[in-house]
């Protein structure tokens, strides 16, 4: 009688699996055509930066970039995005080993393989977003809280919710969450001791973003209240919008096994994770109520949603392989989609417009500069691909007002034209110039949003300056 071969245990194969899509979506990076947009050229900057805050976030995705650019010796957009796939490999083996905690070896296996092959991953891991460091953290943070015990086990979920906070402060939103998880399932609760040494260790980690924040009026709150925009009325169509959209996020039949889930009488441990998933979910849906609300602002939910979903689908396994075959097919065909960016058209336009001719619009204005010492603009996407262009040429790149006053950025906070001494070369939108400026000239168009913009650009000496000092 032949005896049968022993089945692979289902963890390898998910590991496996992630591993093999992690190498997959690194081996297409180097070929990748997608340049630095408005928002990865500013986070780039805080790399360059290492300081404890920022404008707009919590500067950890700039800290990442820093380290990949040291570690390949490059600035290349390239290597500004080597960081994301590895930082999502990891967070799909955290959620796997907290599941494998939570329901078991093979529906831990199967919640690593849904989490790895979400949309929202696949596009976090060839594109910038403070989202993936955030979800590595909070992947973490739920595995120290349910899996190490004692005060050294809360001190390292009060390091995970730290990291999580340097990403993104929405890490807070799962908390409520787990506060009601902690009420109505016992797998979740820690004595009271243990969560005042998680909240404190979080709380020392996190002061220095705080201090920052202090002393620069409070940038980065600001600039998240002003994001919110709560206007007093009620906009159920955002809600609905946001809603429909999380099928995107999620993937079409893995964010319906979510919704199942959270439907769903759990045993003790996936009962209190539902309340955890939900949070995020609730707290955006509330946010679009009242003004409106990214597709990605609840991406929190979907790491522990990763789990509820495998959870659902574990029993049917005929929905479960097509849940991910449907989401993986995106996962392995988006690496490649960045390599076409500079030729993808439709209407004679780039598909993926704000991800090409940011390099070439900005490399013109510097050879415009034609050995000035200072380029001075008010436009941020302008700025933000000047400061990423100019790294190592002997050229300063300072905010000025624009037409209607400054303009709310990480630019014109850090980098307003203060004491530095002219000729300049100005840049902005056709007519705008001051009235003392010369030779002004119009920029050629380009590819892209940035080089379709009219641009021109015109010479200031030093008196034209002073103006437009801060």
């Amino acid at each position: 009688m032949r005896r049968s071969r022993p089945r692979p245990r289902p963890e390898w194969l998910a590991i496996g699996i992630i591993a093999g899509l992690t190498a997959w979506r690194l081996a297409w990076l180097r070929w990748s055509d997608l340049e630095l947009y408005v928002d990865e050229a500013q986070y780039w900057l805080w790399g360059q930066e290492l300081a404890a805050g920022a404008w707009s976030k919590p500067p950890m995705v700039g800290w990442l970039i820093r380290a990949a650019n040291e570690a390949a010796g490059s600035d290349a957009a390239w290597v500004a995005r080597l960081p994301w796939p590895l930082v999502h490999g990891a967070a799909a083996l955290a959620v796997m080993a907290l599941a494998r905690r939570l329901a078991g070896p093979a529906t831990g296996a199967l919640a690593g393989v849904i989490y790895a092959t979400l949309p929202l991953v696949s596009a976090g891991s060839i594109l910038i977003s403070t989202d993936s460091p955030q979800m590595l953290a909070l992947a973490l943070f739920l595995l120290a809280w349910a899996r190490a015990p004692g005060l050294g086990g809360a001190a390292l979920a009060g390091a995970a919710l730290s990291a999580g906070l340097w990403s993104k402060y929405a890490m807070l939103f799962p908390l409520p969450g787990l506060a009601l998880a902690g009420w109505i399932d016992r797998h979740w609760r820690r004595p009271p001791a243990e969560m005042l040494v998680a909240a404190g260790t979080a709380l020392v980690l996190f002061a220095p973003n705080i201090l920052w924040n202090a002393s620069h009026d409070f940038a980065t709150l600001r600039h998240t209240a002003q994001n919110a925009d709560w206007q007093g009325a009620l906009h159920l169509g955002h809600a609905a919008r946001f809603f429909v959209e999380q099928f995107a996020v999620a993937g079409p039949l893995t964010f319906m096994a979510l919704l199942a889930g959270l439907m769903r009488r759990w045993p003790p441990g996936l009962r209190g994770l539902a309340a955890i998933a939900a949070a995020p979910l609730v707290i955006v849906v509330l946010q679009a109520v009242q003004s409106e609300a990214n597709a990605n602002w609840a991406a929190g939910a979907y790491v522990p949603g990763a789990i509820l979903m495998a959870a659902w689908l574990s029993p049917r396994p005929r929905l479960a392989v097509a849940a991910v075959a449907v989401n993986g097919a995106l996962a392995l065909g988006l690496p490649v989609i960045g390599t076409w960016a500079q030729d993808w058209e439709r209407n004679g336009r780039p598909v993926l417009a704000r991800y090409v001719g940011n390099r070439a619009a900005a490399d013109a204005v510097i050879a415009a500069a034609h050995g000035a010492p200072l380029i001075v603009a008010s436009d941020r996407a302008m700025l933000a691909a000047l400061t990423w262009r100019a790294k190592g040429l002997a050229l300063r790149v300072r905010a000025v007002p624009g037409p209607r006053g400054p303009v709310p950025s990480h630019y014109d906070l850090i980098y307003p034209l203060r004491t530095e001494a002219g000729p300049a070369l100005w840049v902005g939108a056709v007519g705008s110039a001051p009235p003392c400026a010369q030779d002004r000239r119009l920029m050629t168009p380009g590819p892209g949003d940035l080089g379709s913009r009219p641009f021109e650009t015109a010479r200031l000496e030093g008196p034209c300056l002073t103006p437009l000092r801060r």
